[in-house]
């Protein structure tokens, strides 16, 4: 082994373990001191993108401070790059890394749901996406503030009534329809009905995808370049799990798994055009 090469890894790394690597599409899990997990991530080549850290680690700081970290790695072998992504969120929600600080977030989300017949929307937990419900959700927020304000933004720039959305109290006309800002729902100048309408195309754009089958789907991953397949189990977009064989898939638990927006991103990108992917859907 010369030189330059036994730089470019931890210190307490064997370059043996580094040659393990497979190039092909998992996760790594990088440890430190008594197993803390440090970092968790994916690749669709994973020797590669493990010694990158490395090699990035000797002009990057940031790069460098984790490698010195460094104490033991782990990996996961995939099918493909679905399997990759939801695993890595999965692992990332479940250790906790202290470095992947953005996708460790446990991200307790609200929506704004409109019931079919209602007048108004109602903020939910996201929770809420997990379980069929007639009507439709709109926009994923961190917290009540944000999608009322948001709310508030679109009343604003269509002229909608805050009053009849639920966003303040009262009865008769309201301030906004006083300066021109409402276009009287709230005072009979509009009906009830037009306010709805109108109030539900501006919020279409925001539109939470409903899940389109009646139940759980498997997911089969068989990219061509790969000889591996993996089938992965999703249920109102929340990700259940991936197995080796389509009866060990139908196996996997529910009971466990709630909403995640990573995961609902991951699946919502890939299952628009799946045979790009080499994914083929079915239910179960």
């Amino acid at each position: 082994m010369d030189e330059t090469r036994g730089r470019q890894r931890p210190a307490r790394i064997d370059q043996d373990m580094l040659d393990q690597l497979p190039p092909r599409p998992g996760v790594y899990l990088f440890y430190g001191h008594n197993r803390l997990p440090l970092y968790v991530g994916k690749s669709i080549r994973l020797r590669d993108r493990v010694r990158d850290h490395f090699r990035r680690a000797r002009h990057d700081h940031k790069a460098m401070r984790m490698v010195e970290q460094i104490q033991h790695i782990e990996w996961e072998e995939t099918a493909g790059d679905l399997g990759a992504q939801l695993r890595e969120a999965q692992l990332v929600k479940s250790l906790l890394p202290i470095m992947n600080r953005q996708l460790r977030k446990q991200r307790n989300l609200t929506t704004w749901h409109w019931p079919e017949g209602a007048t108004q929307p109602q903020l939910l937990s996201g929770t809420a996406l997990n379980q069929p419900t007639t009507g439709g959700f709109f926009g994923l927020y961190r917290n009540a503030s944000s999608a009322k304000e948001a709310l508030r933004g679109l009343a604003e720039t269509h002229q909608l009534c805050p009053q009849v959305l639920g966003l303040e109290a009262g009865k008769g006309r309201c301030f906004a329809s006083q300066v021109g800002k409402c276009r009287g729902a709230c005072c009979g100048n509009e009906t009830i009905s037009d306010h709805t309408q109108r109030a539900q195309t501006a919020l279409q754009p925001l539109q939470v995808n409903t899940w389109p089958w009646p139940g759980r789907i498997v997911i089969k991953e068989s990219p061509p370049e790969h000889k591996a397949v993996a089938w992965h189990v999703v249920n109102q977009w929340c990700y259940l799990g991936s197995a080796a064989t389509l009866a060990a898939a139908k196996k996997l638990d529910a009971e466990s798994a709630s909403f995640d927006i990573d995961s609902y991103r991951i699946l919502q990108r890939f299952l628009r055009e799946p045979d790009e992917y080499g994914l083929s859907i079915k239910a179960l």
